[in-house]
Parts: C-alpha cells; sequence; structure tokens
C-alpha cells in the first residue's frame, strides 16, 4: 500500500466498515487521580478493551463495526454484551466461555501513562475458529490487537485473521501496545511483533509501546524501526506534543488539539476511532489523522475509554480541520 498525506486510502468494499478482532474487558479505574496504586483506594467499573472501545465508537459516529471477541459467562460479560448492542456492534463473533471469568484490568487514574494489573479470564481463549473467510471478506478495515497476541491461542486466531485479510486485499490496521510483563508462551513477544510488522498495513504505537519493543531511541529511530520492520504507515503518538506520521516517504508533525486532560485512559482508542471514521469517508491521510487527534482530546476531558463522540462534521468544524 502506497500512502501518501494528501490522498485517501484505498479501501475494498464491504457490508462492515470495521472487523476488529481481540478483548473485551472491564477496566476498573481508580476514582481519584493516582500515580501508583499504593495510593489508589476506590474504583469505578468502565467499559473496556481497544478492539470493543473502537467498535462502540465507530458505530456511535454511524459506522457498522464487528467484533470477534470472547468474554465470560458471568455478570460482567453480560454487562459488556449490552453495552456494545447498545451501541449497535455487530456482536455476533463474541462466544462466552463457560469456564472462564471476564477479563478484568485495574487501572489508575492518570494525566499521563497509567498503571495497570491484568487479571486475564476469557479473553485467553480468543479461537481460530471464530474466525471466517466470509467475515473477513465483508470487512473494509481489519483493527487487530496486541493484547491478543500476549497469548498462543490468540496468536493463532490473529495470524489467522491477517492471512485472510491479505488474500482479500484489506487494509490491516495494529496496535502494538506490547507489555512483557503480559506475554505468555514461548515465542519471544518482542521477536514476534517485530516480525509481524511485515504484515501489517497501519501501526499507531505510543513512544511507551515503541520503548517497549526496540529500547531507547530517538523518535525518528523509532519511525525507522517501525519501517525496516515492514509497516506501511507508521503513526507515532507523543502525548502531550502531538504525533509524528509516517508514509516512508514524507513524515508529518501534528500538534496535540487537547486543552484539557482529566484521564488518558482510551485516548488512543479515541484516534483509532476519528483516524477510521475520516478514512472511511475518503478523506485524505491527513485530514484523517486530524480528526484521530480531535477525537482523543475529546476523550482525554473525561475518565474511561467511552464518551460520545461529536459526529465527524462537528469535530472538523470545533477543531478548525480543513
Amino acid at each position: 500500500m502506497d500512502f501518501n498525506f494528501s490522498r485517501s486510502i484505498e479501501l475494498t468494499s464491504g457490508e462492515i466498515d470495521l472487523l476488529a478482532v481481540g478483548e473485551t474487558v472491564v477496566d476498573l479505574i481508580s476514582v481519584k487521580e493516582s500515580g501508583s496504586f499504593a495510593g489508589a483506594e476506590d474504583f469505578r467499573r468502565y467499559f473496556g478493551g481497544s478492539p470493543a472501545n473502537i467498535t462502540m465508537n465507530l458505530a456511535s459516529l454511524g459506522r457498522k463495526t464487528a467484533l470477534i471477541s470472547r468474554g465470560g459467562s458471568d455478570g460482567l460479560g453480560e454487562y459488556l454484551l449490552s453495552r456494545l448492542q447498545e451501541r449497535g456492534v455487530d456482536i455476533s463473533g463474541i462466544s462466552r466461555d463457560e469456564k472462564s471469568n471476564t477479563t478484568v484490568i485495574l487501572v489508575t487514574r492518570s494525566q499521563e501513562s497509567p498503571e495497570f494489573l491484568a487479571y486475564r479470564g476469557a479473553d485467553s481463549n480468543l479461537s481460530p475458529e471464530q474466525v471466517s473467510a466470509e467475515r473477513v471478506s465483508e470487512a473494509r478495515i481489519i483493527h487487530i490487537s496486541s493484547f491478543a497476541l500476549t497469548v498462543p491461542r490468540g496468536r493463532r486466531t490473529i495470524e489467522k485473521v491477517i492471512e485472510l485479510a491479505q488474500g482479500q486485499n484489506k487494509i490491516i490496521a495494529l496496535d502494538p501496545n506490547y507489555r512483557p510483563q503480559l506475554w505468555r508462551g514461548g515465542e519471544i513477544g518482542q521477536k514476534y511483533i517485530k516480525h509481524l510488522l511485515a504484515e501489517i498495513d497501519i501501526v499507531k504505537p505510543s513512544l511507551d509501546d515503541a520503548r517497549f519493543l526496540f529500547g531507547e531511541r530517538s523518535r525518528e529511530a523509532y519511525i525507522k524501526e517501525f519501517h525496516e520492520a515492514g509497516a506501511g504507515l507508521v503513526i507515532l503518538t507523543l502525548g502531550a506534543d502531538g504525533l509524528l506520521a509516517s508514509t516512508g516517504k514524507n513524515r508529518q508533525h501534528l500538534s496535540s488539539l487537547a486543552r484539557e486532560v482529566v484521564d488518558t485512559t482510551g485516548a488512543g482508542d479515541a484516534f483509532w476511532s476519528g483516524f477510521y471514521s475520516g478514512t472511511l469517508q475518503q478523506k485524505n491521510l491527513l485530514t484523517a489523522l486530524k480528526l484521530g487527534s480531535a477525537a482523543a482530546a475529546e476523550v482525554l476531558k473525561q475518565p474511561g475509554a467511552l464518551v460520545n463522540l461529536p459526529q465527524t462534521g462537528e469535530l472538523l468544524t470545533k477543531y478548525n480541520i480543513n
């Protein structure tokens, strides 16, 4: 795929705008801002799981989305499914696990990078049998989760998705939020994800993500590392400094649009949602990146990963995006 800032990204046709594959979880986020769990006393329940958040955000923006995931058969699993249905996400690809609980993530509220603790359950049992060629063929964009890659069965599932998607010339996007403490199985996490990048069209690492994969580097060196690994479009998010996007031939820095930061949880998911919304409307790549930044700015104002995002036209006007 040849990416160009002045042109829109070419997409195949399909009945589903976005098919996401990965986790649905419950986030328990500290009520008060805290630098660590040692000082966090009270927690509040929020809908969570990056792929699920993105499908919900996009559905609220009027797009058709579907999710392949695995949840528990407990009350928390019911809560997650009901929220997805309320937003209009196609949940036919979500299986219920009779033997495992719904995965729960404890998160500290923070204006920077929050701490987290993962209590894994049903999401670890996402299986290749849940993926069909027909479902992949229906999608215009495929979004996959690094969280799902942290367990062997999840890796086999994602590998099947990628193989099917490549055979149908689908755009494949990856959020490379690798964290070594989550990785299970014999394969070395860093090596595995670096190898996988050769199969990915769009990748959006944060500075933390890049550091966990490549060690301490400059921003420009991180961009180079991702391209050399095979990624097509690289969007390196820089927190308060905005983002640095690279097509391999050209780079573009965008300043942050955030004016108020209450909680950083879900900002990356919101960016994906705004970016995908612009891409699906055939906006040029630069405009789609700005819409991603605007959506992230909206989420930063409130705790939790899910807020009612303004429609694309409103974001364009509110943030003066041309």
